[in-house]
């Protein structure tokens, strides 16, 4: 997998949050192939976290976006198991229409 970060609204890139949203893509790691390009962008505003992760796999676009008022790491769990499920449905629907 190919994982770009974006900052928007604060200047730190913050090692620990790339390894945490690193580590917890592990988990889409195994539903797609090495060549998948994730974008993950980190907004800051006033008192809101925002956090947008889009995965283009086999020319699909799957988008999830969260916010949280205190930390990065819940909304990354949110969009992690988003774009998990949104996966292994689009996965599902293709088997499906061969069987059917």
């Amino acid at each position: 997998m190919n994982i770009n970060f974006a900052f928007r609204g604060f200047e730190e890139n913050s090692s620990a949050l790339k390894d945490y949203a690193s580590k917890r893509l592990s988990k889409v790691d195994k539903l797609v192939s090495a060549s998948t390009l994730v974008d993950i962008v980190f907004q800051k505003d006033k008192n809101l976290k925002l956090t947008e992760i889009k995965v283009n796999f086999n020319g699909e676009d799957f988008i999830a976006t969260e916010s949280d008022d205190k930390e990065f790491s819940a909304s990354i769990d949110l969009c992690v198991d988003k774009i998990t499920k949104q996966i292994i449905k689009s996965k599902s629907k293709k088997i499906d229409s061969r069987r059917g």
